[in-house]
């Protein structure tokens, strides 16, 4: 054990007097614990600050008139969308500046309702069925974790337009069992 210790008192009178030796050997030292700190600190919450990602959204939906009622769900689908602030969702006014900014890497990814949105779903009674359109762009070369949250943001969408058929369809089914 002496002799350990005899060779580490040298090896450290040597770090000293040589400042380069000594510069790395500290450097050895902080850097790994600097690399975890911030690696650490990065995944404690990486959704604190996804507010910032932007997500763009625009509505082609132009509505539709049932028994002189007008609906427009695309736009409802929008006004839950401004309420929720976790993410930066940046509303639109037309397609090509929506897809162009996905493309130029001004937004991460980009929803579009599709012009048919509110005649698909209030139509489900009709033989004419079809599926309401949602459609998702994405930059996935702007940012790989990104692409992660935009997905989750993605399926939020799909469950407000769920949540969205499923009240139309309880909605419209009672007009049509009371009438």
């Amino acid at each position: 054990m002496s002799t350990i210790l005899r060779i580490f008192i040298k090896d450290l009178r040597g770090i000293c007097r040589n400042i380069f030796a000594l510069v790395i050997a500290i450097g050895l030292c902080i850097i790994p614990s600097l690399y975890a700190w911030f690696n650490i600190y990065s995944n404690w919450d990486p959704y604190a600050n996804t507010a910032s990602i932007k997500i763009a959204v625009y509505s082609e939906d132009t509505g539709f008139d049932m028994d002189g009622e007008y609906k427009n769900m695309g736009n409802s689908i929008i006004d839950n969308l401004k309420e929720n602030n976790k993410l930066g969702w940046t509303f639109t006014k037309d397609m090509d500046s929506t897809i162009d900014g996905v493309k130029s890497g001004k937004y991460y990814a980009a929803i579009v309702i599709g012009d048919n949105f509110s005649r698909s779903m209030i139509n489900f009674l009709n033989d004419n069925m079809e599926t309401p359109s949602v459609t998702y762009y994405e930059n996935a070369k702007k940012n790989a974790i990104a692409s992660k949250i935009t997905q989750k943001a993605k399926t939020a969408v799909q469950e407000q337009v769920n949540s969205t058929v499923v009240s139309t369809l309880a909605e419209t089914t009672m007009k049509v069992t009371n009438a």
